[in-house]
């Protein structure tokens, strides 16, 4: 697995240009942003009871917890931080 993305340059793209769009854009990403936190945390009750050594359901465990605190990072930075609300 990889976590690099490469950009590619956004030349051209106003923002102001159209802000309802970007509006309605932000809130659909934060809504799936949120979605993903709420399957994870039911993936996590289903590790829980796996009949793994204790250390590794432990490991598995916090790795979900780190991409929860992770996409709660991002949905902050999308809202910069409730200043401001999407939807």
């Amino acid at each position: 697995m990889s976590n690099v993305i490469t950009f590619v340059a956004r030349a051209g793209i106003n923002p102001a240009l159209d802000a309802a769009s970007t509006a309605r854009t932000t809130a659909s990403v934060v809504a799936d942003l949120l979605s993903t936190v709420e399957e994870i945390r039911d993936i996590s009750e289903r590790v829980l009871p796996l009949p793994y050594d204790a250390c590794e359901v432990e490991r598995t465990l916090q790795a979900l917890l780190d991409a929860i605190s992770t996409i709660e990072h991002a949905t902050a930075v999308l809202t910069r931080h409730g200043e401001r609300t999407p939807f």
